[in-house]
């Protein structure tokens, strides 16, 4: 094959078909150029943009969008003519180009986006009502879009506040059936949940909330860690100490460990921390609140809750009666955590160690931690 251009390519016998998959990746690799005409007005709107010349900026995007040979490129030279709009609070003009990308995208890469924008600047500035109506229309005809979640949250509330919660609850349930295997699916009902424990139905809130964490179970569920931290919530308004719990570590049953570190998530620090404060302050269990503290520090690290949970285990070890444990975790928080409001007090936890002569006095809020608690030798 000779020549290196997106259009030919020379073919010997014997190599057809090499030739022929060769030329299909050049011709893919090449794909469609953006254009120097609309490369130049777009890239001219953004320097006007980032300067704040809005009005200029929007000119400049108009002239880009009627320059575009790509879709992409033309709807997104579209939408941000919008915003220079809607930086300038010229409501009418900034609806005025959301309709018209609407009309000549009805299926473009920013169409959708265009849909919420509409409805939320219509509610805000031209019609709440009717803006509601629309942000409504907007999760129903986009359930997938990354706008859907919060609008869903919002339309929610808002029936829930003008309507009473058995009318959010209908709209719901409605959603159920209409948004099914849809990326806002488990969304609809956490917020069944919700409406639920707002009315003061907390059985069917938790109920709801397990049902939800089994059907969108991680990875697939981009909720569960929330509904299964509410579950337990609820399980400790409930009296079930032992069942908050449980749903804590099952939210933790999903974290994955990797060679050198492990995945995170936001859920985490605080599920085990909350872990020991369960068996701590609801069940009595001291020693299993000991160890649940330590392993918020050991497994989450470098969470702020770490240290926090390093200084509650000594405390603990304290109360137990044991002291050279206690001790042996105060010697080992200054490497650990060299920064912590903790370690001017340290001395006052473990008589062994030297308090340091430059540091600030243990402030009192944490010197009231370490009244004298009574000596517990079992759980």
């Amino acid at each position: 094959m000779s020549g290196r251009n997106c259009t030919s390519a020379e073919t010997a016998p014997g190599v057809l078909v090499l030739a022929l998959v060769m030329g299909a990746l050049l011709l893919l690799a090449c794909g469609p150029a953006h254009g120097e005409a609309w490369s130049q007005s777009f890239m001219a709107a953004k320097r006007a943009y980032n300067a704040g010349r809005y009005e200029e900026a929007a000119r400049l995007y108009a002239v880009a969008a009627g320059q575009a040979k790509r879709v992409k490129d033309r709807d997104e030279a579209y939408f941000m003519r919008a915003r220079m709009y809607l930086r300038l609070e010229q409501w009418s003009q900034a609806m005025a180009v959301l309709r018209e990308l609407m009309k000549v995208s009805p299926r473009g890469p920013r169409t959708a986006r265009a849909f919420f924008e509409y409805a939320r600047i219509t509610a805000n500035h031209v019609d709440e009502a009717q803006g509601w109506r629309l942000r409504q229309q907007a999760v129903e005809h986009y359930p997938n879009h990354g706008a859907a979640r919060l609008a869903l949250s919002q339309v929610v509330r808002h029936t829930a506040e003008t309507q009473g919660e058995e009318a959010a609850r209908a709209l719901l349930r409605r959603w159920l059936k209409l948004l099914a295997k849809s990326d806002a699916e488990q969304k609809v009902k956490y917020e069944l949940a919700l409406s639920l424990r707002r009315s003061g139905m907390l059985a069917k809130a938790r109920e709801q909330l397990l049902r939800t964490a089994r059907e969108h179970p991680y990875p697939k569920g981009n909720l569960t860690d929330d509904v299964l931290w509410h579950a337990s919530q609820l399980a400790e308004e409930l009296g079930d100490y032992r069942g908050a719990i449980a749903h804590l570590r099952e939210l933790l049953a999903s974290r994955e460990i990797a060679q050198g570190g492990s995945y995170e998530r936001p859920r985490f620090p605080a599920a085990q921390n909350r872990i020991a404060v369960l068996y701590r302050d609801r069940l009595g269990d001291l020693k299993a609140a000991r160890r649940a503290f330590k392993a918020t520090y050991t497994r989450h690290a470098t969470s702020i809750l770490a240290d926090d949970a390093m200084w509650q285990e000594a405390l603990l070890a304290r109360q137990l009666g044991d002291a050279q444990g206690s001790c042996a975790v105060a010697r080992d928080m200054p490497e650990r955590y060299p920064s912590s409001r903790y370690l001017r007090c340290l001395h006052q936890l473990c008589s062994a160690l030297e308090p340091d002569p430059k540091a600030r006095p243990c402030p009192p809020y944490i010197l009231r931690q370490l009244q004298p608690q009574p000596t517990i030798t079992s759980p």
